[in-house]
């Protein structure tokens, strides 16, 4: 009777994603105990952020152009859609950096070098607007007027967390 693992290929590397839930840094062992397949010994990996899981030279062309730094559209990408190039969300925002439709005029949301340049250049215009990384990635999420109603980050669980995340994503990559 044969398993199969689900795994993805990243980077050349393959993931085993049974054994590697997202968080940061160090291995575990678990020993002496059953798995229903017959298991008694597990490993699992702590992936720590990296610095670009796909698209990375569109990333770096989108930095490059609109001056807004790597690891931050690393980030708003990782948080938006987990590098996923057709995600929806329930809101209707489409593609990487999940552009809305107002901001996704005449390109294809779905085309990855498309939402990194677009994504990117809102991106940039909003941190030059609030010259505040906070702000700008809470204008990003919830909208340019929901932070001038509030005066800051609006007072919504989802874009409270959403800063945090892509914040905390950021910081670590540039530790790293």
């Amino acid at each position: 009777m044969g398993f199969s693992i689900p795994h993805y290929i990243v980077c050349g590397v393959t993931i085993a994603l049974l054994f590697l839930p997202l968080s940061a840094g160090m291995a575990r062992n678990y020993n002496g105990w059953q798995s229903s397949q017959g298991w008694n010994q597990s490993t699992y990996h702590r992936l720590t952020p990296t610095a670009c899981a796909k698209y990375c030279d569109l990333i770096k062309n989108a930095s490059i152009k609109h001056r807004v730094p790597k690891n931050l559209i690393i980030s708003v990408i990782r948080v938006e859609s987990a590098f996923n190039p057709n995600a929806v969300s329930h809101k209707g925002a489409k593609g990487l950096m999940q552009l809305m439709d107002i901001n996704s005029t005449n390109i294809n949301p779905f085309n990855p070098g498309d939402n990194i340049s677009r994504g990117t250049a809102l991106l940039s215009r909003l941190i030059k607007k609030y010259n505040n990384l906070e702000l700008a990635l809470a204008a990003y999420n919830a909208g340019e007027g929901n932070v001038t109603k509030y005066g800051g980050v609006p007072p919504f669980k989802e874009t409270q967390r959403y800063v945090k995340k892509v914040l905390q994503h950021y910081h670590a990559l540039n530790r790293g």
